[in-house]
């Protein structure tokens, strides 16, 4: 299902973040395209989607389940241990959260590439407290080349 007009913007800055991790190639826009670029590496081939999100510190499973339509686009690529899967999401404030598509659903990755480490819920006097979400904000400082 596609609302709108394309990220441009978030495309942009998440063109920035992926320059870091090989070579990128965009998808020209059209309603048909399933990524919006992809990174080429000598292992592998990353197709990547990026979407704002408003509720950027959500769990996975309610992230899983809001993009649900879009992550089915993503599964009709031929699986391969070449081929890699990942959605993007980001906020309007430019924080970014990185996703992997596995076999098993959406698993948080850093904006390396490396999967996360586990979050664990932490308790204060018997109360389960939610853990911490990692963000990456996407600050001028942040990106390659500036200062």
């Amino acid at each position: 299902m596609k609302r709108g007009r394309p990220a441009t913007k978030g495309i942009d800055d998440a063109i920035v973040i992926a320059l870091r991790r090989g070579c990128v190639m965009r998808v020209t826009y059209s309603y048909q395209s399933v990524c919006d670029f992809f990174i080429r590496m000598v292992t592998w081939v990353i197709f990547v989607r990026v979407m704002r999100f408003e509720k950027i510190t959500a769990p996975v499973h309610e992230i899983e389940h809001e993009c649900r339509g879009i992550l089915a686009e993503l599964r009709l690529f031929p699986p391969s241990h070449q081929i890699q899967l990942e959605l993007w999401i980001y906020s309007r404030h430019g924080t970014y959260r990185f996703f992997r598509l596995t076999d098993a659903g959406l698993k948080e990755i850093r904006q390396d590439g490396e999967i996360a480490p586990a979050t664990v819920p932490a308790t204060v006097e018997g109360k389960t407290v939610p853990a911490t979400v990692p963000v990456t904000e996407n600050t001028p400082s942040a990106l390659p080349g500036r200062s």
